[in-house]
């Protein structure tokens, strides 16, 4: 009877380390599968961070487009203002050039006039000045007051007509002025238009970018919670596998006390007995006894050089009639206005900013009193080298390549001296 008994009890404990393997192998695949998920957390987390990151580099590329487009605007309502000045200048010189117009007729009938009184009669009228004159010094006097009027006549005559010209020249230079500036405005325009188009596919980029971090997002809590039950079926496994353990050490130390029962019976039961008590714990450890979890989810810049101002604007005058590229970096080639003044300035080995903006920040601010051949004198998106008498040499638009212009022909917003 106790025979069966001790078999009864060693099948039990059979069942219980079958049982507890079982668990050990249940907790070892969940751990792998945690493990699994964890990586996959990790590259996910990993992705949200380049994205977030390119999002933050884009971000910074709109705002910095979007101080660009702002000064874009700014050049834009100024030049607007200089066209509408340059409108009034015209219409002005119009004027001025129907009343030039209109003096120089009248002073030509005045004159035909008098020299139809002095001359129309021939001899005549000397004869009759000689008859009429009191004395040789009346005569001589009368005679030359005569010849002093046609000159006057025909001095002020050429005045009139000199004064008409430079109407006419200053005409000429205002439209070729105007037409600059529209050039310049349908540039800043097209700027305009493709930093509008640049900024709205930044912003479709960072709107692509924002529906990538939210599905990635949505990802990363599928797998938390993936993780999270799995981590509550380990502990439940792993608090299962403990009583099933404690429950395999109390059947073998069962079977071990009805194992020396029988042997008492048989009578060894006094060092079977000692034997079986001293050795209750060998076998605590059979079981999946740890209970860690394997994750295996481990881890304007200015520099002075040689050079002087005069020797920067005579080195600049070689390349007038030189084409205007946008973006250009040669003088005989093509360059941009703000090109031309850092390639010019670069022969000297004087280092300047690249872009008009920033030329207007660098150096050392000069009043137009004090202005000398050589500084740069800035406008609202333009610049140019002074070059004396009031005039600048710059490259001015597509149109008219590079060329020598007046300096006051746009509203200037500061002289920089870099030199």
């Amino acid at each position: 009877m106790r025979w069966r008994k001790t078999a009864c009890i060693l099948l039990a404990a059979t069942v219980l380390m079958t049982s507890t393997e079982h668990v050990t192998a249940t907790i070892s695949n969940i751990q792998s599968q945690k493990a699994q998920n964890e990586k996959e957390l990790n590259n996910i987390k990993s992705k949200i961070s380049n994205l977030e990151g390119q999002k933050s580099a884009l971000n910074n590329e709109v705002s910095g487009l979007n101080d660009e487009l702002t000064n874009t605007l700014l050049n834009i309502e100024v030049l607007e203002s200089d066209l509408a000045d340059k409108e009034v200048e015209i219409q002005e010189a119009e004027i001025a050039y129907e009343e030039a117009k209109a003096t120089e007729e009248r002073q030509y009938e005045d004159m035909k006039l008098r020299i139809q009184y002095l001359y129309e009669s021939g001899n005549d009228s000397y004869l009759e000045i000689l008859l009429t004159s009191d004395s040789i010094a009346d005569l001589v006097n009368r005679v030359d007051y005569a010849e002093e009027l046609q000159e006057y006549d025909n001095r002020l005559l050429d005045e009139y007509k000199a004064a008409k010209q430079a109407v006419i020249e200053l005409q000429a230079r205002l439209e070729q002025e105007k037409e600059e500036l529209l050039e310049m405005q349908a540039q800043l325009e097209e700027e305009k238009a493709n930093l509008q188009n640049m900024i709205a596919r930044k912003k479709s980029e960072i709107a692509d970018f924002d529906s990538q971090l939210s599905a990635a997002r949505a990802k990363v809590s599928e797998y938390q919670q993936k993780i999270k039950e799995q981590n509550a079926q380990i502990k439940r496994l792993q608090e299962e596998a403990a009583r099933a353990e404690a429950a395999k050490r109390a059947a073998k130390n069962a079977a071990k006390r009805a194992a020396a029962a029988s042997s008492d019976d048989s009578g060894n039961s006094g060092a079977s007995a000692s034997r079986t008590y001293e050795d209750d714990d060998d076998d605590d450890n059979d079981g999946g006894g740890s209970s860690g979890s394997s994750s295996g989810g481990g881890g304007g810049s200015t520099s002075s050089g040689g050079g002087s101002g005069g020797s920067i604007a005579s080195y600049g005058l070689q390349f007038v009639g030189y084409p205007y590229v946008s973006g250009g970096n040669s003088l005989t080639n093509g360059t941009d206005c703000s090109g031309f003044v850092n390639l010019v300035h670069a022969h000297f080995g004087i280092s300047t900013p690249r872009q008009s903006g920033a030329l207007a920040g660098g150096g050392q601010a000069v009043s137009e009193s004090d202005k000398q051949p050589g500084d740069v004198v800035c406008y609202f998106g333009h610049v140019g080298i002074y070059i004396g008498n009031n005039q600048i040499v710059h490259a001015s638009t597509e149109r008219s390549g590079i060329k020598v212009s007046n300096m006051y022909y746009r509203s200037i917003r500061c002289i920089r001296r870099y030199w």
